[in-house]
């Protein structure tokens, strides 16, 4: 999701922000020019199409891809949209340059990588028609591998069977899934997965098969390796665990390099890397914790590097298990943890500064390129990052927490990576240091607390924060007195933010607290609210433009935080409620679900708004009896428990009784979590079970929490460090927490005990764990409430609440006179209920009344 997010990163806001797609001066010259006559041209944010009012595009067919690379693609779109002019075949294009960089990045989706123009011949002789023409126009220039399509000859053409006009379905989990039709009239699945896989009943044509047999005839000869399994896959190739064909029983890791693909920011593709990397692991053979090469090959079109096979596992695996502010395990004193950081930190920083001497920089330094062996010694991989530009280098790839800030270059990059893993190895939420150096403060002194850890774990931490210093083999640097002391010449010395920092004007601003008052939520909304916008009226999270109707919801949208500011007694301005009306009976395709849909919106504005209320109700009602949509967060099981809640138990026994019918017969095919999964469809069967005096729906929403409890490990006799990441990664939307809700009505609706251990340890670990992220759905807000709903008179729980809040408040930054919120993924700032300031202000709300205020929990209002 985090690459998602990246997408909503433009320039010059402090919000995430759709893509401007008009008059974009980055668009390619195409899609500026003036269309010949007849022509129509249809622009989004990332496609732009071409079609005529006097030809009907089929829904489906074989369709022609056009792959390219920056030099070529402007060239070739010229080309290619000549040809379509003239022969009348419709096309669409990626909007510009910058597009199709993000198509073959490293972490895009590799089932659309390397698609840059896409052509709909309407039969199977116009294909054939256009294969060779355009094979004789273009065919030979260079471009990535589409991995879903048969190439024709030596590309850039491809092909595929597919839809020509987007057709979805919902499944049980509220997924939109692209369809073709098959002969039977039925929708099912477009697969784009990799390798060429047209439907059984799609018929290959003859101009195809020519280079289906030369397909089939690529075959690796001599290749020294045999592949026993995949290990990772991005844009960039593959990751495998394989052996050498003349030595069985010899682990070694083999890395997959794709020609243009998996490019960096600097252009870079996944073969330039690979070369990098065994440049770097031959000189720095012999160092500590260097993998040694074994060979270096070609494939089918592929470069592959062999190299030593670690037995081990990723230091952020370990952080996330033996953390006992994380994990539920429970075997490892804070101070004994913190006493293996020190040394695993002290290892790695010993052999970086040996890179170094050596002439080289490792690039991309974070827990999850170290592994620790089972003697608990480090190893280095993914060496594709590394320089030998020990003063000019600057990071072209980087995880977001541990990447240098704009301005570091060379040994800088390294030694900054340092001083993250040095706090975010105890509290993992280096991402807040993007907000300034004062987060280091805040983190080393709460960590400090929290594990016992001396002045002298800290000391080196400024100078590795700060653009210079230098990294001795020890660790240490030459900070003196206080740790704290040396964190806070960080800020005095202006360590800066990193590439597209969120856009905070540091004024004079309120303090954290004040940042949690209602009051100051309302000035919040009155300087940032967009009225003149259709798509949100605040702004939010990335789903306010990724779902329908993703602006107005409880949420994500205008709904949540009109909710927010009247349940914590500020006053809803008039106009904000007018945009909400019209958008509401304008906006098509409103999902009917309770935190992403109608029935949430008639939950919160019931009390102010009580027709508005009603027009939702209703229109809900109506729509459910098409919707597939099982959910809590958008479709049926949200609307069922907003329908038991204001009594109409009639409409929502019909919901209820559609359960059975829909659910899918293998069960654990449905989606984890409460918002979206299994547990929410539970949460709903459970209340209509007592509600209407029907044991089978209890008997279903059994069965769905036995297999959640399972499959987040809490069930008898699990490992409990198994559940440990879904609650740290995901909160009460998709994690553990929101499971414990679920299991906390189960509890209390039937006062049977069957969940009641794991329901104590999902407990256990909420008071114990340091969220990753700050939002009510998938952060510490949301921890916050799942207490204060299940446990508030545990004095484990209030400790935890007031933690959570001191956290909560290094979430905010300064924008103007107000202290806004960072949303999720800490890339911007959000006013939203589930990721922003208006759930923190719920949250300090509920907390200060030591009740739960989390919709559908908060009980009688």
């Amino acid at each position: 999701m985090y690459l998602t997010y990246l997408q909503y990163c433009l320039p010059g806001s402090p919000f995430y922000e759709q893509r401007d797609v008009e008059g974009q001066e980055s668009h390619f010259s195409l899609h500026r020019a003036e269309l010949p006559e007849g022509w129509v041209r249809d622009v989004r944010p990332e496609w732009i199409m071409y079609s005529r009012a006097d030809l009907t595009m089929p829904w489906q067919g074989w369709k022609i891809h056009v792959t390219a690379t920056a030099g070529n693609a402007e060239q070739l779109l010229d080309r290619v949209s000549q040809y379509c002019f003239e022969r009348r075949v419709p096309f669409k294009a990626l909007a510009g340059l910058s597009m199709l960089s993000q198509r073959n990045s490293k972490y895009a989706d590799r089932g659309g990588s390397g698609k840059f123009i896409t052509l709909y011949p309407p039969t199977n002789e116009a294909l054939g028609t256009a294969l060779r023409e355009l094979d004789a126009l273009i065919g030979g220039n260079e471009g990535p591998t589409i991995l879903s399509d048969l190439r024709y000859h030596e590309g850039p053409l491809y092909v595929r069977y597919g839809a020509f006009v987007s057709r979805r379905i919902t499944d049980e989990s509220g997924r939109q899934i692209e369809c073709v039709e098959d002969p039977d009239g039925k929708l099912v699945p477009d697969e784009r997965r990799p390798g060429f896989h047209p439907p059984d009943w799609a018929e290959l044509p003859e101009v195809l098969r020519e280079s289906l047999r030369a397909r089939d005839g690529r075959r690796l000869a001599d290749f020294p390796y045999s592949v026993s399994r995949a290990l990772h896959f991005s844009n960039g190739g593959g990751v495998y665990l394989a052996e050498r064909q003349d030595s069985p029983g010899r682990k070694i890791l083999l890395k997959e390099a794709r020609p243009h693909c998996g490019l960096d920011e600097s252009g870079r593709d996944a073969i330039a890397r690979l070369d990098t990397e065994r440049a770097a692991l031959t000189d720095l053979a012999g160092l500590p914790g260097v993998p040694a090469v074994d060979a270096y090959v070609d494939g089918v079109e592929h470069k592959f590097l062999g190299r030593e096979y670690i037995e081990g596992r990723s230091l952020i695996d370990l952080a996330l298990e033996r953390n006992p502010f994380i994990s539920q395990d429970g075997s490892l004193s804070p101070e004994t943890y913190a006493k293996w950081i020190a040394d695993v930190i002290g290892q790695v920083t010993r052999t970086v500064a040996r890179m170094h001497e050596r002439g080289w920089i490792f690039g991309d330094l974070h827990p999850g390129n170290i592994v620790v062996d089972e003697a608990e010694r480090v190893h280095f991989i993914d060496f594709e990052s590394a320089s030998q530009d020990l003063e000019g280098y600057r990071q072209t790839m980087g995880v977001f927490g541990y990447r240098a800030p704009t301005g570091y270059q060379g040994r800088a990059v390294d030694r900054y990576a340092l001083g993250c893993m040095r706090i975010g190895l105890l509290l993992p939420m280096t991402r807040l240091l993007s907000l300034g150096a004062e987060r280091a403060t805040d983190l080393s002194r709460a960590a400090a607390e929290r594990f016992g850890v001396g002045e002298e774990y800290f000391e080196g931490v400024a100078e590795q924060l700060a653009p210079s210093g230098e990294v001795s083999e020890t660790g240490s640097g030459s900070a003196a007195g206080s740790a704290f002391r040396g964190v806070a010449a960080a800020a005095d010395a202006g360590v800066p933010l990193p590439a597209e920092p969120v856009a905070a004007v540091a004024v004079s601003a309120p303090s954290a607290e004040d940042a949690f008052a209602v009051d100051h939520l309302a000035g919040a909304l009155r300087a940032w609210r967009s009225p003149e916008r259709e798509d949100r009226l605040y702004p939010g999270d990335i789903r306010q433009f990724l779902q329908p109707g993703g602006g107005l919801g409880l949420a994500y949208g205008a709904t949540g935080v009109l909710w927010a500011l009247h349940r914590c007694g500020g006053e809803v301005d008039p106009e904000d409620l007018d945009w909400l009306r019209r958008r509401v009976h304008t906006a098509e395709d409103i999902p009917v679900g309770f935190h992403c849909g109608l029935a949430g919106i008639a939950y919160a504005v019931q009390e102010w708004d009580p027709e508005l209320a009603a027009y939702c109700q209703e229109r809900a009602v109506r729509s459910a009896e098409s919707v597939r949509d099982l959910s809590l967060g958008s479709g049926l099981s949200g609307l069922g428990a907003h329908l038991l809640d204001t009594g109409e138990l009639a409409a929502a026994g019909r919901l209820a009784a559609r359960l059975t019918d829909l659910l899918p017969p293998q069960q654990d095919r449905i989606a984890a979590g409460l918002v979206d999964g299994a547990a929410g469809i539970a949460v709903f069967a459970l209340r209509a079970a007592v509600a209407l005096g029907n044991p089978e729906y209890r008997r279903l929403a059994e069965r769905l929490l036995d297999l959640e409890v399972t499959r987040f490990g809490f069930a008898s006799g699990a490992s409990p460090v198994t559940a440990a990441f879904p609650a740290f990664g995901t909160g009460i939307g998709s994690g553990a927490l929101g499971l414990g809700l679920g299991l906390h009505d189960h509890v209390r609706l039937t006062g049977d005990h069957r969940f009641a251990e794991p329901l104590r340890r999902i407990i256990t670990l909420a008071q114990r764990t340091t969220a990753a992220h700050n939002g009510l759905m998938n952060g510490r807000l949301g921890l916050i409430q799942m207490l204060l709903a299940i446990a508030p008179e545990e004095p484990a729980s209030q400790a935890a609440v007031r933690r959570a809040l001191e956290e909560a408040a290094w979430h905010t930054t300064p924008l103007g006179p107000h202290r806004i919120a960072l949303g999720d993924e800490a890339l911007k700032l959000s006013l939203d209920l589930g990721t922003g300031l208006a759930g923190l202000v719920v949250a300090a709300a509920a907390a200060r009344d030591a009740r739960c205020a989390l919709p559908l929990w908060e009980g009688p209002r």
